[in-house]
């Protein structure tokens, strides 16, 4: 997965928080909250076409899974910790707007540098489910699941996003 789709997973990790910013206000009034609402959607929309892109040009691998662990509260540390906080915020003055801005791109930057792309609260909304996988080979790998649970010493689907990154497929 190329380093844009990665961006494009993080820009849709921020999705509820440009939505927040809209309907606060954060920036102001008129065109920011229709920008804040814009970008949101992109970011939607661009979340759809990553998964798209990996449906049709990835190929399915099989991961052989030894033992599993929910990572689901890896999303709600992501909100607390990266979208609360903006949502606090009372951008004000032009001053605090390039703060707010600088500081959103310095986390993009470290987000996808880091590969944590996959810690994305809008596919928790759509019904994901993180697992950390070993394998039988004993790699570590994370899982990006609609599964409520996936069992140790089985077999699945999945398409490799990064290098520990796998979506599962159903076929």
């Amino acid at each position: 997965m190329t380093a844009l789709s990665q961006f494009a997973l993080f820009l849709s990790s921020y999705t509820p928080l440009f939505l927040v910013f809209a309907l606060l206000g954060t920036f102001g009034n008129g065109w920011s909250i229709v920008i804040n609402i814009l970008i949101a959607a992109a970011g939607a929309i661009v979340l759809t076409g990553v998964f798209y892109y990996s449906k049709v040009n990835l190929t399915d691998q099989k991961l052989e899974v030894a033992t599993t662990q929910i990572r689901d509260g890896d999303v709600l540390a992501y909100v607390a910790t990266y979208i609360v906080p903006f949502a606090a915020m009372n951008a004000s003055s032009a001053r605090d707007r390039w703060a707010i801005v600088l500081f959103v791109v310095l986390i993009a930057l470290l987000y996808v540098r880091s590969q944590l792309f996959y810690v994305n609260p809008l596919l928790a909304l759509v019904g994901y489910r993180l697992f950390q996988v070993v394998t039988e080979h004993d790699a570590s790998v994370v899982l990006i699941s609609r599964q409520n649970f996936v069992r140790s010493h089985t077999t699945i689907s999945a398409r490799r996003l990064s290098d520990y990154v796998y979506w599962e497929v159903k076929k």
